[in-house]
């Protein structure tokens, strides 16, 4: 309720990850030094959170969320009665077949970027994204501290941009 600007995510490894997207689009900040705060709602229970900031229309609340190997519209109209409001966005990849961040990541990066950034070298896509799916939160963290150039997913440039 004190946020002016939230970014809601699943878990830590998108929280981490949506902090890089936010370092790197915004000169160096963190989303925090933006007046911007990312807020993992452990799971799904993003409905709570936006029945709340359905209340506060001053404050601007992005949902970034897995596609789960759904259509990225299905998932949007989960949360259609929310996004009515102006204040509210949700953001989901649009490629159902690549239904999580770690997948996401990948798409736009490849396994030399990824190998990079996590300090690994693996010899074939499976073994890296296995890697990544099984250590969510070590990955997502070596990526948040690599010097490497990541591009993130165009769902996670528009969150960081809907609430900026």
């Amino acid at each position: 309720m004190l946020a002016k600007k939230s970014i809601l995510v699943e878990g830590p490894s998108d929280e981490l990850v949506i902090q890089r997207a936010h370092i790197d689009m915004r000169g160096g900040k963190l989303p925090a030094e933006s007046g911007i705060d990312v807020i993992n709602v452990r799971g799904l229970s993003f409905k709570r959170f936006l029945d709340i900031a359905m209340l506060l229309p001053q404050n601007f609340v992005a949902v970034v969320t897995d596609n789960d190997g759904k259509d990225a519209s299905d998932v949007k109209q989960r949360y259609a009665s929310y996004t009515t409001a102006p204040n509210i966005s949700v953001h989901v990849g649009e490629d159902k077949n690549f239904k999580t961040l770690e997948p996401q990541l990948f798409k736009v990066n490849g396994r030399a970027t990824l190998n990079a950034a996590v300090g690994k070298r693996f010899t074939t896509d499976d073994d890296l994204l296995d890697h990544m799916k099984k250590r969510k939160t070590d990955s997502a963290l070596a990526i948040f501290e690599s010097d490497q150039t990541i591009t993130m997913p165009e769902y996670l440039k528009d969150a960081v941009d809907a609430v900026s």
